[in-house]
C-alpha cells in the first residue's frame, strides 16, 4: 500500500521520567506489586520510571472537602449512587471508578462538601451532582 505524501507523520508523544507524577499511597503500592511481577526487563524499567516519578500526595487537613485522593459518593451522575475516587492519570481506570484528577469530573467535585451540588461538564450533557459522602482511605 502506497502512502500519502501529504499525510503528516503521527506524533509520538514520550513523557519525560522525570516529570513528577502525581498518585494516592494505594497507587504506589499497586506499582510496587507490579514491578515484584514484571515479565520483562522493559516492563521493570517502566515501571521503575512510574516510581521515581511518583509523588503520593496526603489526604487534606480539612478531610470534608473533596481533594485529590477522596472518594465521593454522589447522586445524579446516574440512576442511582455513584462512587468516584480522585487519583493520578497513571492510576484512572474509569469502569472502576478512578477518575483522573485532570477530568471534567474531578474538575466539578474538587472543593466541594457533603451536600453541596455541583454541575459536571460533560460532552453529552451537564449532570448537577449532589455530594453525599466524602471519605479518605
Amino acid at each position: 500500500m502506497k502512502e500519502r505524501d501529504d499525510v503528516p507523520e503521527p506524533q509520538i508523544l514520550i513523557r519525560d521520567p522525570a516529570e513528577p507524577q502525581l498518585m494516592t499511597a494505594s497507587g504506589l503500592e499497586q506499582l510496587h506489586a507490579k514491578r515484584a511481577s514484571a515479565a520483562t526487563p522493559m516492563e521493570r524499567l517502566r515501571i521503575d520510571n512510574a516510581i521515581a516519578a511518583a509523588v503520593v500526595v496526603e489526604p487534606p487537613l480539612d478531610t470534608s472537602i473533596v481533594a485529590f485522593g477522596a472518594t465521593v459518593r454522589v447522586n445524579g451522575a446516574a440512576a442511582q449512587e455513584r462512587k468516584y475516587t480522585i487519583v493520578g492519570t497513571d492510576e484512572a481506570d474509569v469502569g472502576s471508578g478512578r477518575v483522573s484528577v485532570h477530568s471534567p469530573l474531578a474538575d466539578a467535585l474538587m472543593g466541594a462538601r457533603v451536600g453541596d451540588r455541583v454541575r459536571w461538564s460533560r460532552p453529552a450533557g451537564d449532570r448537577t451532582l449532589t455530594i453525599l459522602e466524602v471519605r479518605y482511605r
